[in-house]
């Protein structure tokens, strides 16, 4: 699998290139920055961006939407309640995805997995089994803010506790934001050392600092 975790911006964010070896199609997830650094870097990599995945419709995850669609054609993929915060910024979707939904990128299968909590429509994307996006809904070590619009302090709990903490423990994490202690993680290891996969009951996370 092609795969390359990409530092973009002055807010310690995160864009992904993720593509299938055989066909040489690749996916762009989270442009929010420096899109053309990324699509140089894909290009020269020997990959056509042909899906642009879209983990929540924050400015900082989505200001290189509509130049690398410009530029590749890729179709623009978000959660259909995530479509209306991109509808106001002028971005337009192709595919307007929901929860355990598959998205084919060649050969790998992207399973869509909806996270609300950090906004309404927040997913995170399972590569092939192996590799979680987890966007602004779990960093290494700690968990994404729910106190901005549309953000619910109980859904964000619901979406650890019941979509990410039950995943295998080998799944690789890969966060939306650099904040932690180093730049990827697994499920296991955020289970034993992130205080948001720790707690037990909503009353616990509430107290989290």
């Amino acid at each position: 699998m092609y795969w390359k975790q990409v530092a973009v911006g002055g807010m310690g964010n995160f864009a992904y290139l993720f593509g299938c070896e055989k066909t040489k199609e690749a996916a762009l997830v989270d442009p929010g920055f420096e899109a053309k650094t990324l699509l140089a870097q894909v290009q020269a990599d020997g990959y056509r961006v042909a899906h642009l995945f879209t983990t929540h419709g924050h400015y900082d995850h989505v200001g290189g939407h509509q130049e690398v669609a410009a530029a590749t054609g890729a179709r623009i993929i978000a959660h259909r309640l995530e479509v209306p915060m991109l509808k106001a910024q002028g971005i337009g979707v192709d595919l307007a995805v929901k929860d355990g939904q598959s998205v084919a990128v060649g050969t790998l299968v992207v399973q869509i997995i909806h996270t609300p909590g950090h906004t309404p429509g927040a997913i995170c994307l399972l590569v092939n089994g192996e590799k979680l996006i987890t966007g602004d809904t779990l960093f290494v070590g700690d968990c994404g803010r729910a106190d901005l619009p549309g953000g619910s302090l109980e859904e964000l709990f619901e979406s650890i506790q019941k979509k990410l903490k039950t995943l295998p423990e080998r799944v690789q994490v890969y966060p939306g934001h650099d904040y932690g202690d180093h730049p990827f993680s697994t499920i296991g290891e955020e289970k034993r050392s992130n205080p948001a996969m720790a707690c037990r009951s909503l009353d616990e996370f509430r107290a989290l600092p």
